[in-house]
């Protein structure tokens, strides 16, 4: 009886110790996680970067897509992001505030075209006519054609989706986009950007995250988004010459007559065209800063992935903001020549 009951105790304790063991073993593997707040637009990329990462190191990534300055809002708040990943524009990095790195690295390029899918085709009439126009514009780049499609694409018969440009940069690039092609085809910067509203023509979302099912489902004809994000969710899409996509560094000057103001760290701030680049960093509020360089590393090493969604990636990763900000790792990969300086975070 004695003897039975030793070994019942014994097995009790051996599985209390073993569950002990279990729990903390588990509760180990929880901390070693980091956050990825990513560029909407590049969620699929994200989780594609997520889940290799996570192949190759065991640390998990919470993948967190949102409009890259709302974001950068959150971060501003205290919001937990080990690693971010904003789009198109460096004064996202700036908004994070007193969380602000001082740094990024720009890894891929991409470019800006309209969005839509056959469900849309099926649900505007006219819209096929639309996109034939387009075609011949683009087939003889002429200015009366291009007129003429902007402004039938401005008239309110075609729901646009523009993604709030104070929440997401795509939205800000489509505002810059109709204001080229104003300055272009009708003498008017404005004049594209005006008759969208007075059409009532956009339909606006805190981040083009959100258009994929209307897009999908025929509920909005057209969005002003990234090549890649037409990519990445199966979508048709108009490309726009290289003056107007935001995604040729030769046009640098050119994208920078054009500018659109918007809320940065409480200050309106005036934000000009500049090519579409996907950027990283580690904010200062980072809840595991080693685990966040390690993705960092990963991701500039592995930027070749993510050209199976249209982007191109750079040849030489380009820094941009203060060198000394920046970890000691990436600060060599820079004397190495593996990154490039680019110049000023904002």
């Amino acid at each position: 009886m004695g003897r039975a009951l030793y070994a019942v105790v014994a097995v009790a304790v051996v599985a209390l110790l073993l569950g002990t063991y279990i729990l903390l073993t588990t509760h180990g593997q929880a901390k070693t996680s980091i956050v990825l707040c990513i560029a909407g637009a590049y969620a699929s990329e994200g989780h594609v970067l997520a889940a290799e990462f996570s192949n190759a190191t065991g640390i998990q990534v919470v993948v967190k897509p949102g409009g890259s300055f709302a974001l950068a809002h959150e971060i501003a708040l205290g919001t937990r992001c080990d690693v971010f990943m904003p789009v198109a524009f460096r004064q996202a990095v700036a908004g994070t505030g007193d969380y602000n790195p001082g740094w990024a690295v720009a890894l891929v390029a991409d470019s800006n075209v309209i969005v839509y899918s056959n469900a849309s085709v099926k649900a505007f009439p006219g819209m096929a006519d639309l996109i034939s126009l387009y075609e011949e514009a683009y087939a003889k780049n002429n200015s009366a054609l291009w007129y003429e499609f902007f402004y039938e694409l401005t008239s309110g018969r075609y729901p646009l989706g523009v993604a709030n440009p104070s929440t997401d940069p795509e939205g800000l690039y489509a505002m810059l986009i109709l204001e080229a092609a104003g300055e272009l085809y009708a003498g008017n910067e404005s004049f594209f950007v005006a008759r969208m509203a007075q059409n009532r023509a956009n339909v606006t979302r805190s981040s083009t995250f959100y258009y994929v099912v209307p897009l999908k489902e025929g509920q909005i004809a057209f969005v002003f988004s990234y090549k890649s994000y037409a990519i990445a969710n199966g979508l048709r899409y108009l490309e726009l010459p290289p003056w107007l996509n935001f995604g040729d560094v030769g046009y640098s000057g050119w994208y920078s007559k054009f500018s659109w103001t918007i809320p940065v760290e409480g200050r309106s701030t005036q934000i000009r065209g500049s090519p579409v680049y996907l950027y990283i960093t580690i904010p200062k509020n980072a809840g595991d800063p080693r685990a966040a360089l390690e993705f960092v590393l990963f991701a500039i090493n592995n930027r070749e992935a993510l050209s199976r969604y249209g982007l191109m990636p750079l040849d030489k990763p380009l820094v941009f903001g203060d060198v000394d900000s920046m970890p000691a790792q990436l600060r060599d990969l820079l004397k190495e020549g593996v990154l490039q300086y680019g110049g000023p975070l904002t």
